[in-house]
C-alpha cells in the first residue's frame, strides 16, 4: 500500500511540477491557463495529502507538515480566485482554522526538536521547522485579516492567488531538484544547474505579484 502511495506521489509531483511551470508561461487568464491550472491544483493536492500519509508512516515529521502546508496553500488560493470581490464563505474560515493548528503543530514539533538528545526530528533540525512554521505563522494572520475585511478587492485577491499558489510550485521544485540532486546525472548536478528551476519560480512570484499590483488593466482582465 505504501509502495502505491509513493508512486502516486511521484506521478502526482511531476504533473504537478510540469503544469505549475505551464501556468506561469501561460497567458493569465484565459480558457488554457485555467484548464492547465486546475490540473495543477488536482496534482498538488494529490501530492500533499500522499505525501502526508507516507511522511506520518515513515515517522518525518516535517515532511508531513510541509504535505498539509501544499493543502492548505493550494486551497487557500482557489478559494480566492473563486470568491466574489470583498467576499468570503465559511470555507475560508475551515482554512484560518487549518492553518493555526499547522502552524501549531510546527510549534509542536519546534519544542520536540529542542528536547532531542541530537537536536533532530525525522532528520530535520529545529531551523527547518522554525522556518516553514514562520510562512504559516504569517498566512494565518492574514486569513485572520482576510475574514476581518469580509474579503480583498479585486487586485488583492489576485495577489493572495499568485503567491499562494506558487509557494507549493516553490516548494515542490526546492524538494525535486535540490532535495533529489543525487538522482541527477553527474553532468547537471552541480548546484548552479539545479538551482534554476526553483529561482525561476521565486522571480516569477515576485514578477507577478509586483505586476499585478501595479497594473490595473491586468488585475481587472484576470
Amino acid at each position: 500500500m505504501l509502495s502505491i502511495l509513493t508512486v502516486i506521489h511521484i506521478t502526482s509531483g511531476a504533473i504537478g511540477l510540469l503544469t505549475g511551470f505551464l501556468a506561469i508561461l501561460l497567458r493569465k487568464g484565459d480558457q488554457q491557463h485555467r484548464r492547465v491550472g486546475n490540473i495543477y491544483i488536482c496534482a498538488m493536492l494529490t501530492l500533499g495529502v500522499t505525501g502526508a500519509i507516507v511522511a506520518f508512516v515513515r515517522d518525518i515529521p516535517l515532511s508531513m507538515m510541509n504535505a498539509l502546508v501544499i493543502c492548505y496553500f493550494v486551497l487557500s488560493s482557489l478559494s480566492a480566485i473563486r470568491n466574489p470581490i470583498h467576499g468570503t464563505n465559511a470555507f475560508d474560515k475551515l482554512l484560518m482554522v487549518s492553518a493555526w493548528l499547522i502552524t501549531a503543530g510546527f510549534l509542536y514539533f519546534i519544542v520536540q526538536v529542542s528536547r532531542s538528545a541530537t537536536g533532530q526530528l525525522g532528520g530535520f533540525g529545529a531551523g527547518a521547522y522554525l522556518a516553514f512554521g514562520s510562512v504559516m505563522l504569517c498566512a494565518a494572520i492574514a486569513d485572520v485579516r482576510y475574514l476581518l475585511k469580509s474579503g480583498l478587492s479585486r487586485k488583492q485577491r489576485l495577489v493572495r492567488h499568485l503567491w499562494r499558489m506558487l509557494f507549493p510550485l516553490f516548494m515542490a521544485s526546492a524538494a525535486f531538484f535540490l532535495g533529489q540532486a543525487s538522482f541527477f546525472p553527474q553532468s547537471i548536478r552541480a548546484i548552479e544547474i539545479l538551482i534554476i528551476p526553483v529561482a525561476f519560480v521565486i522571480l516569477s512570484l515576485l514578477y507577478w505579484t509586483a505586476k499585478v499590483s501595479f497594473n490595473k488593466d491586468l488585475a481587472a482582465r484576470i
